[in-house]
């Protein structure tokens, strides 16, 4: 529903593959070989483990760990058999997601937490009503109150277990709904927050102030495969509790539409547009770098 934020992808993959190559470095010959011949049974190159080799050629490591939502969908479709192979699922259990203390790549000191602090993501992008937070002090363990989601199930796809794009930090509450189940969009997809438009089913013109907060029922109105994330994560029940604040932004709109808070800035009641939109419709208010329910407030406001 929301898209992980493009500011930090770019350095977040350059940490991931140089931790994986770290590690993959660091195993014998037969471990090298065994994992090429895998990867590239998914993944074709036109040069074999020796020439690899020679050349000191890491892309075709590279290339598998950084295939981007639209290649993974393809290849869970055409090999799915060929992706049964488990070194990154080891690799993933044992040292990348095994605790804050252990690391794929001691140089780095690499894991799961590393990505989730390079990402920035801080919000739930499934559901965007749930903060994420990497807890930590000089004299305490550090903790998370968040997953990684897997967005091609690991069980069923274990070669794809350390690939940058199918590692999505989700809170709890998805993540436990999730579990093994499909989902249609990746929020790694640019497309995924306008295949979604969020606001309660009500009459043109109704008189907001009127209408009790019981009414006003969010609806997804997902546009293709966002259905299937809807109903799968159950996001219209557990949008349920966010009534009063859909009413509440339903309210404003009425109130203070563009052409009104136009006129308060021509009175002289704000000396700005965006002064305005800010004390009004809170759009600084939240303390967090990335509030809760911003797609909500979005799609009824019309920002």
């Amino acid at each position: 529903m929301r898209k992980i934020p493009d500011r930090n992808i770019e350095a977040a993959k350059a940490a991931h593959v140089q931790a994986v190559r770290n590690y993959v470095q660091t195993k014998g010959e037969c471990y090298q070989r065994d994992l090429f011949e895998a990867v590239t049974a998914v993944c074709p190159v036109r040069y074999d483990f020796a020439e690899a080799c020679r050349r000191d050629d890491w892309s075709w490591l590279e290339r598998f760990l950084l295939a981007d939502v639209p290649t993974l969908r393809r290849l869970t479709q055409e090999k799915t058999e060929a992706l049964q192979f488990e070194q990154f699922l080891k690799l993933y259990q044992n040292r990348f997601c095994h605790g804050a203390d252990t690391y794929v790549d001691a140089s780095t000191c690499y894991n799961s937490y590393s990505l989730i602090q390079n990402l920035g993501v801080t919000v739930c992008p499934y559901c965007d009503e749930e903060y994420l937070h990497v807890l930590k002090s000089r004299d305490q363990k550090t903790v998370r109150t968040l997953e990684l989601d897997h967005f091609f199930p690991k069980k069923k796809y274990p070669a794809l277990a350390m690939c940058f794009y199918n590692l999505v930090p989700s809170g709890q509450a998805c993540n436990g709904i999730k579990l093994e189940e499909s989902l249609g969009m990746s929020p790694f997809e640019p497309e995924i927050e306008s295949c979604t438009r969020l606001c309660p089913d009500l009459p043109m013109g109704v008189n907001m102030e009127a209408v009790p907060v019981e009414e006003c029922v969010i609806h997804f109105h997902p546009g293709g495969a966002m259905g299937e994330n809807v109903k799968t994560l159950r996001l219209e029940e557990r949008y349920l509790r966010h009534r009063a604040q859909a009413h509440r932004y339903l309210v404003l709109r009425q109130n203070f539409d563009e052409t009104k808070l136009q006129e308060l800035v021509r009175l002289g009641i704000f000396p700005s547009l965006e002064q305005a939109r800010e004390v009004l419709y809170e759009e600084n208010a939240a303390s967090a770098d990335q509030p809760l329910l911003q797609k909500l407030k979005h799609d009824i406001l019309e920002f």
